[in-house]
């Protein structure tokens, strides 16, 4: 759900997006990025309402379907339950 993380990112890593020419440069784009800034700038973890929060702007504009990505193989599935089960009966409130 990266749709404005862009947008709340420190200004250095704005321009760091798909039109890079390649996988190369957005390593490197994105190697002085650290884990507080990502989890500051999108929801991470378990709480529903972090997730309600960033998605609410979306809903609120009018975007009819959402996207939701979970990183990391070995926490797929307790991904799915949690969602299943927490987060999208929440989300289908907005």
């Amino acid at each position: 759900m990266l749709y404005g993380a862009p947008a709340r990112l420190p200004g250095r890593y704005r321009q760091v997006n798909a039109e890079l020419p390649h996988d190369r440069s957005f390593a490197a784009a994105g190697a002085s990025v650290g884990k507080d800034e990502v989890a500051g700038s999108i929801p991470c973890g378990a709480k529903v309402e972090d997730f309600v929060a960033a998605v609410r702007p979306c809903a609120e504009a009018g975007f009819g379907e959402i996207a939701l990505v979970q990183i990391g193989g070995a926490r797929q599935e307790p991904f799915l339950k949690w969602a299943k089960d927490e987060l999208l009966p929440a989300l289908r409130e907005l």
